[in-house]
């Protein structure tokens, strides 16, 4: 699993920093190690093949008491639940792509909220968001704001964004999205010099 320095924390601080320097626009960005337990496919997965148990017995003819297949059905219930739930390849390799996916966008769309980035006062407000687990990657923007910046620029933005962190450079995929968006949102909110700072700097970690 990716792991974050101080320096890495300071050169996302940094970008959004210099960012904010050409625009009122306001920038958070966000990682999450996982956007959800998982705790139910693991656990079906384990008790589907639990329940095969009786299933290999009667095709091996094997003469064996119907408490012993119950004991090992239990078993293996136990064993495959404890590895599958604690082993996060084994574990996040059972979920199919779209409920990864969906699971993280929803925590993309939470933290928006969460960390006040609709209150911006020029309704200026950005969130980069970046799932490990699920390797996902969004950009929530407040209303008018992708409108406003163009498909074809914006969807730029978004591709550098996953491109570098699918590459596993995380930190090098903060700083290229938010100094783009930066420079994009310059034309449509300037700077403000009265301006003040609305919300955190820092890479927020959940």
């Amino acid at each position: 699993m990716i792991t974050f320095s101080d320096q890495d924390r300071a050169r996302i601080t940094a970008a959004i920093h210099a960012a904010e320097k050409n625009t009122s626009g306001e920038f958070v960005a966000v990682v999450a190690r996982a956007s959800d337990h998982y705790l139910f496919l693991p656990l079906l997965w384990a008790a589907l093949l639990a329940l095969l148990v009786p299933g290999v017995f009667l095709l091996l003819s094997v003469p064996i008491a119907y408490v012993h297949v119950y004991q090992i059905q239990l078993g293996v219930f136990i064993i495959l639940g404890l590895l599958l739930l604690y082993i996060p390849p084994l574990h996040l390799g059972l979920i199919p792509r779209p409920i990864k996916h969906a699971r993280a966008s929803r925590l993309a769309k939470a933290q928006f909220y969460l960390q006040g980035v609709h209150l911006t006062r020029e309704h200026a407000g950005v969130l980069f968001f970046v799932s490990l687990a699920e390797r996902y990657v969004e950009i929530v923007a407040d209303r008018g704001i992708h409108e406003k910046i163009g498909e074809t620029r914006w969807a730029g933005i978004v591709q550098t964004f996953v491109e570098r962190v699918a590459k596993g450079d995380v930190v090098d995929g903060f700083v290229a999205a938010i100094t783009a968006c930066g420079e994009a949102m310059h034309a449509h909110y300037p700077q403000d010099p009265d301006a003040t700072d609305e919300l955190s700097d820092g890479l927020i970690e959940v």
